[in-house]
């Protein structure tokens, strides 16, 4: 249901005492969904209401059929109209995927006509709330639509969560599974589950799940596993087809990792083994050719340049497209999901309650599976004297009950100031947002102190820092500060081995309301180690040299075309196991050759030689799937 739509703003709010429900004017234009008109030439700045709609046959075949139209999101009220009836409406949710059902209303074999209002007003009953966010309010059908057809029963969702033994890697796996049919009480499931890439089948069973409150629960055992890992990032999938006295009704398959991560001490684990992690975040929507309606290239763009950097930990400020947590999982890379409640309202109405609550629903059922996905945030920086700590603590026990697995946390920038009474000790892993010398503090070397405030209330548990960064122009020193800063941050987040990781704020400079830089859809907060263009800036080689894990202590020339080289696996941030990496280098006829390198656990070291070299090349160190870690000569 993607690409030609057509589109007409209504700053007047006259398009329903004109019956635009029923069929758009000729003014309307076509445009190409998923859509934002935040990106067309004089509508740059528009804030209100607009109309979409789109003629689409339902086939003949599909007459006796479940019909549901999928809406990835649409920013950020909708009201769904087919063929003149008002169907649907979804409100204060901008990021979140909705279904609708048109079975009854939809006619087969002949035209239907889809019309949609939408409404990206800033307003108190959202989550952002008001203009109170840092990011664009693009309004529009800014992700794809999708009309899913099947039998009865029919499949809501599918989740998988693998119980792993890591003494010998084998997993058992729980199954829920929820119907969009409330009155069925009894389901048959063929359940299959496969390598991703191999397509090697591990279990293909029938099953009968008994139904437990308003799902149906199974069990499977999976056996021996290969474990996801940020650098080997292991996919499997499950397809679960239902079936009416033998025949299929619907079929949903979803992809699946298995990975444990705990919390002991003030130590985080990934898969039994100690890790210290450098992360980065990114900001959608900025590009300004497309802004909130990012095709798929701009997300492979993100996600790979997150692995050149050696990124293993992310966040996001509000619910992503699936296919960014799909590339994530494919890539290896951890991250925090996250509601979009930025600093504002101090507390929440029971009104915006309801609406958290809401947004955290859809979102757990859509990327429950992911592996991705460690941690679920309840809010970001949130300020004032209003604060409810038992509201984070009803959040994070709602939250609990739709993930029991995943940890749950709070994002603060004030963890230095409020100490013991902080939000963030509420959440699994404490978070500070980092801004010492910038946003708080007169001088960056005052850091040492504050970390003492925020050591006095730790006990023994881990720290997330969740954002640092140097934001432009409201700072001066352009990217030299940057990398001065970043430098210095980061060598003293290092020290602390109770900081389990770090996120950089961020890949990209990012378009925002709230921008001091530019005007119209180029109207952005210069924040970013490249720019709204994915340019790179000299902050971004820096970066990625601190995110190494590999550092390249020692290279010594013993011939003209033979080297001696030591490497160093880090022991500080970063600090984990590495396997499997490589290192690779062309020879005097530039055919690449590579080397297997050992298992290095932190703090060890490796010497190795290099033969038959082009005297005029260097090498790099290379992660099993063929990111670059680390190059020599230290070039860009």
């Amino acid at each position: 249901m993607n690409g030609n739509w057509r589109f007409i703003t209504d700053s007047t709010n006259a398009g329903v005492a004109k019956q635009w429900s029923k069929g758009l004017p000729g003014a309307a234009v076509n445009v190409q969904v998923p859509h934002t008109w935040n990106v067309m030439k004089g509508l740059e700045d528009y804030i209100g209401l607009a109309w979409y709609e789109k003629e689409f046959t339902v086939p003949a075949q599909y007459r006796n059929k479940q019909l549901r139209l999928k809406f990835e999101a649409i920013y950020h009220d909708a009201i769904i109209f087919l063929n003149g009836v008002q169907l649907a409406t979804h409100t204060n949710a901008g990021y979140t995927t909705f279904y609708v059902d048109i079975t009854k209303e939809a006619k087969a074999a002949s035209a239907n006509k889809l019309v949609i209002a939408v409404n990206n007003n800033f307003s108190d009953s959202n989550l952002p709330y008001k203009k109170k966010f840092d990011w664009c309010a693009d309004g529009g059908i800014i992700r794809g639509v999708h009309l899913q057809v099947t039998g009865k029963p029919s499949i809501k969702y599918v989740h998988i969560t693998p119980d792993i033994n890591l003494t010998d890697s084998t997993a058992k796996a729980a199954i829920n599974l929820k119907l969009w049919e409330d009155d069925i009480t009894a389901v048959q499931a063929v359940v299959r589950i496969n390598e991703k890439r191999s397509g090697k089948n591990l279990f293909n069973q029938k099953l009968a799940l008994s139904k437990s409150g308003n799902e149906f629960i199974g069990a499977v055992d999976i056996g021996k596993v290969h474990l996801w890992h940020f650098n080997d990032p292991f996919l499997y999938q499950v397809q679960v087809t239902l079936q009416n006295n033998t025949q299929p009704t619907d079929q949903v398959t979803q992809t699946f990792g298995c990975r444990k991560i705990e919390l002991r001490g003030p130590q985080l684990f990934l898969n039994g083994e100690a890790v210290r992690l450098p992360g980065l975040e990114y900001m959608p929507s900025s590009h300004p050719q497309y802004g909130s309606a990012e095709p798929r290239w701009v997300m492979d763009s993100v996600a790979n340049m997150m692995k050149d950097l050696n990124v293993t930990i992310s966040r996001f400020h509000w619910q992503v497209d699936e296919y960014m947590l799909d590339q994530f999982d494919e890539k290896g890379i951890l991250l925090q999901a996250e509601i979009p409640w930025w600093q504002q309202p101090d507390k929440l109405s029971p009104k915006l309650e309801e609406v958290a609550r809401k947004q955290f629903t859809e979102m757990i059922e859509r990327d429950y599976n992911h592996p991705c996905i460690f941690a679920w945030g309840i809010s970001n920086e949130v300020h004032g004297n209003n604060r409810d700590p038992n509201q984070y603590r009803a959040l994070k026990q709602f939250v609990k009950g739709l993930d029991s697995v995943r940890m749950a946390n709070v994002v603060s920038n004030e963890t230095f100031r409020r100490k013991q009474n902080d939000e963030s000790f509420i959440g699994d892993l404490p978070t500070w947002n980092e801004y010492i010398g910038t946003w708080f503090g007169k001088q960056t070397n005052e850091l040492p102190a504050y970390f003492a405030e925020v050591e006095s209330a730790m006990g023994n548990r881990p720290l997330l820092i969740t954002e640092n960064g140097l934001c432009e122009p409201r700072f001066a020193g352009g990217d030299l500060r940057r990398i001065d800063d970043m430098i210095y941050h980061y060598n003293e987040w290092a020290k602390r081995k109770y900081i389990a990781g770090c996120i950089y704020f961020c890949l990209n400079d990012y378009r925002t309301h709230m921008g001091e830089d530019g005007s119209a859809n180029y109207k952005a907060r210069i924040h970013g180690i490249t720019d709204m263009y994915f340019n790179r800036k000299s902050s971004y080689y820096v970066f990625k040299q601190l995110a190494s894990p590999i550092l390249i202590t020692n290279v010594k020339k013993l011939s003209e075309t033979t080297v001696q080289v030591t490497i160093q696996n880090k022991d500080q941030l970063p600090s984990y196991i590495v396997r499997d990496f490589m290192v690779t280098w062309p020879n005097g006829k530039n055919k690449m050759l590579q080397q297997k390198l050992p298992t290095l656990k932190p703090g060890e070291t490796f010497i190795f030689t290099l033969e038959d070299m082009n005297a005029r090349a260097g090498f790099d160190i290379c992660t099993p799937a063929g990111y670059r870690v680390i190059s020599y000569p230290f070039v860009h």
